[in-house]
């Protein structure tokens, strides 16, 4: 599901949590999987025969979900700052309260999404709830 109707579904306090869980467990992910590495290295001096390819095998894929829980660590992270770095009404400073009115996609990815990962990133012209004043997110 894309930003805009995530947050308009959820709320963006709920939306932003619920981003920076999933980041920190693909972080976390990562973290196991380098400690699975390195026993797949010790276990490589000590194998032989049949043990071997298969240690082989176990570390190689641990290294591939390692890398890939690294990504996606990083890019939803980004995503997440990159939403609440706007997300404060700039009138009244009321965090998070706000209603979607429309969304589009960005004809021109930023730099940070350009270098961290393909993800494009969607604008929202939100409303405060409490005040009342429009802005648009992210910029």
């Amino acid at each position: 599901m894309n930003v805009p109707a995530s947050v308009a579904r959820l709320g963006f306090r709920k939306w932003y949590e619920r981003e920076l869980i999933k980041s920190h467990a693909a972080l976390v992910t990562c973290f196991l999987c380098g400690v699975l590495v390195a026993a797949m290295v010790e276990t490589l001096e000590l194998g032989r025969g049949v043990w071997k390819p298969v240690s082989m095998l176990v570390m190689i894929g641990a290294a591939i979900l390692g890398w890939i829980s690294w990504r996606s660590y990083i890019t939803v992270l980004n995503r997440a700052e990159r939403y609440g770095e706007r997300s404060t009404c700039p009138s009244c400073n009321t965090y998070g309260r706000f209603k979607v009115l429309e969304s589009g996609a960005e004809t021109i990815p930023s730099e940070a999404a350009q270098a961290v990962a393909p993800l494009s990133f969607e604008w929202m012209k939100v409303e405060c709830r409490k005040c009342g004043t429009g802005w648009r997110m992210p910029e």
